[in-house]
């Protein structure tokens, strides 16, 4: 029989969410703390830019006991992403578990000679703490803005033109009729600048330190999945227990 712990998760993303139905159905008593005002992670609408799309598609990106809608394309946009994780908290009342608009200031180990970890919360302006067993940092490589700052930003600032992080990106007629430059190579950064030119930016100038190969949606006409997503590929990572043939293709290092 498992013994009932006081379990906090931290954060109300994707994982969050699959966290604190998974503690709460083996019994445990589940405290969520999730500091935005609602689910979602960084498919939360506030901080999702135009057009922002899953890479992987619909049948791969999902809970396994909850299939994302037919209705949804093969890669699903934002804001279906954000009303299926919201499907997935009803369907298991995950609300109740959780503090919205809640912040977790530090995480310590507990003075009672206890194990486990005592967190101090913030909301509405009060802090406080609490004492937990276990907590399940779940907020993700995302969860707080890289913003670097360049010499003359201050000035550039002062004259009324604007730096922002993608995640400020919400409003695409902010950029209507400007000269806009992407600092960054990867999906955010190519999503934004196709979003830009396709509404109506002066100009879109990408700047970025090394070229990143992005594998498109489709390959020669081919679904990417049929080829990434197949056991021929896994050949190609490290396992457990390679088979001869993947021993033979490994390094001398790493056999």
């Amino acid at each position: 029989m498992t013994k009932r712990k006081n379990v906090a998760v931290i954060g109300g993303g994707v994982s969050g969410l699959a966290a604190a139905k998974a503690f709460d159905e083996r019994g445990h008593r589940v405290f969520g703390f999730e500091r935005s005002h609602d689910f979602g992670g960084v498919w939360e609408l506030s901080r999702s830019y135009p057009g922002v799309q899953t890479q992987s598609p619909k049948d791969l990106y999902r809970y396994t006991d909850l299939a994302m809608p037919d209705e949804y394309p093969e890669w699903p946009k934002g804001p279906q992403v954000h009303a299926y994780l919201h499907a997935y908290a009803d369907k298991h009342k995950l609300a109740r578990l959780f503090q919205l608009n809640t912040n977790v200031q530090s995480m310590d180990r507990r003075n009672d000679g206890l194990p486990g970890w005592t967190l101090t919360l913030e909301a509405a302006g009060k802090t406080w703490t609490q004492d937990f067993d276990f907590v399940a940092v779940c907020t993700g490589q995302f969860s707080d803005k890289n913003i670097i700052t360049h010499p003359g930003q201050d000035a550039f600032q002062a004259t009324g033109r604007d730096v922002i992080h993608s995640s400020e990106y919400t409003d695409p007629t902010t950029v209507t009729g400007k000269n806009v430059v992407v600092l960054g190579g990867s999906k955010s950064a190519t999503d934004i600048a196709v979003n830009a030119a396709a509404n109506g930016a002066k100009s879109v100038t990408l700047v970025y330190r090394e070229p990143v190969w992005r594998v498109p949606y489709f390959v020669g006409g081919i679904n990417f999945k049929r080829l990434l997503y197949m056991r021929a590929q896994e050949q190609q990572f490290n396992g457990w227990s390679p088979s001869p043939w993947a021993r033979l293709s490994l390094p001398r290092s790493s056999r």
